[in-house]
């Protein structure tokens, strides 16, 4: 439910109306409670609105985005949250994609009582995260568009049809037009409160290359792969740790593993077809395996590889950041069923093949 708490009164009674046969009896507080926040949502984005609508929509995003991409799991959150601490970018916040309709005014009017709360370790790992930590656009674009994958996290009921929204085409051209429209919305927003690059990860648009290069045809991106074996049982594992509590319905774990096998499959068909789209010099491609040996050597490398600037600013501020965190402890995972393994030996085999991950 945590994910839906940003929705206004008519996104939520959308989603209401079309799950309300399929929402057992216990979810009747949530029900209510969503409703409640929901019209203090459409309070507060009308007064944005009223306050800073003129502004939002002639704000331009001069300097297009720097996309991270990768699979969940895949360390997009440790890249974004290590590159976030350059000085020359802006980047969404937790609270700010949880409230996308309303940040520009209620994180002021809540930033008092969002720094005294204690930052929270995520629960399908060791993460911990502050209000303030760099989060995924997925979330605020969800919440504002009806159209993300994510919507099936809390509906898994109707998570094929939000399914199709990962991958941009199995969708009407209308559709698709309204997703870029709340895209652009969203960091024009960011890019009025902040001024400065935006720095993006959503998994999701590891599948929407396409999409995003229409909208910003000079982005830049960096892909991070990681052992398909290890985002197998760590992606597994976020569902069943993560995804069923956040679900207001009940959850088959044989079909969320089937859907999450089908899921990685579809979104490499299409990262694999769409990359060269992408200007030269534009796309770096690392392994999160390399990455971790050494974090500083492995991130100059990216900004070499986009020829991106800033870099004598921003690495002893990286130097500095990575002395001071303590030892990370790495979740550990049963063996994956033979079952389940040689149905990814047999899918996924393009992406063993393209990273040079050894099959098993």
């Amino acid at each position: 439910m945590e994910t839906l708490i940003g929705l206004k009164t008519n996104e939520w009674l959308k989603l209401y109306r079309l799950n309300m046969f399929h929402l057992p009896l216990n979810q009747i507080p949530n029900c209510l409670k969503l409703t409640i926040l929901s019209i203090r949502n459409t309070i507060y984005a009308r007064k944005e609105a009223e306050a800073f609508g003129q502004q939002i929509e002639e704000t331009e995003i001069r300097k297009p985005p720097v996309f991270i991409l990768g699979h969940w799991r895949s360390g997009t959150t440790l890249l974004h949250k290590l590159l976030s601490k350059d000085p020359q970018f802006a980047f969404p916040n937790v609270y700010e994609v949880y409230n996308p309709w309303t940040f520009l005014i209620t994180e002021k009017l809540l930033k008092d009582r969002l720094e005294k709360l204690p930052p929270e370790k995520r629960p399908m790992d060791n993460v911990v995260v502050a209000y303030n930590d760099p989060a995924e656009d997925e979330f605020a674009l969800s919440l504002m568009s009806l159209k993300s994958p994510l919507i099936g996290w809390a509906f898994p009921v109707h998570e094929a049809y939000f399914d199709r929204y990962l991958t941009m085409h199995n969708i009407s051209e209308e559709e698709r037009q309204e997703w870029k429209k709340w895209f652009v919305y969203f960091l024009k927003k960011l890019t009025l409160l902040y001024n400065k690059q935006l720095l993006l990860k959503s998994p999701h648009h590891t599948a929407r290359v396409k999409t995003l290069l229409e909208i910003f045809p000079d982005a830049k991106f960096i892909h991070i792969a990681r052992d398909p074996y290890r985002i197998f049982q760590s992606t597994v594992n976020l569902y069943k740790n993560t995804v069923a509590r956040l679900s207001m319905q009940k959850r088959d774990l044989e079909k969320d593993i089937e859907a999450i096998i089908n899921r990685y499959k579809a979104m490499y068909d299409f990262y694999f077809e769409e990359r060269q789209l992408i200007k030269p010099g534009h796309l770096v491609e690392i392994k999160f395996e390399d990455l971790e040996k050494d974090f500083v050597t492995g991130i100059e490398q990216i900004y070499d590889a986009l020829k991106m600037d800033g870099w004598p600013t921003y690495k002893p501020i990286l130097q500095a950041y990575m002395e001071s965190q303590p030892p990370y402890k790495k979740n550990t995972y049963a063996p994956i069923d033979e079952k389940w393994k040689a149905k990814i030996n047999s899918v996924w085999q393009k992406t063993f093949k393209e990273w040079g991950y050894p099959l098993q």
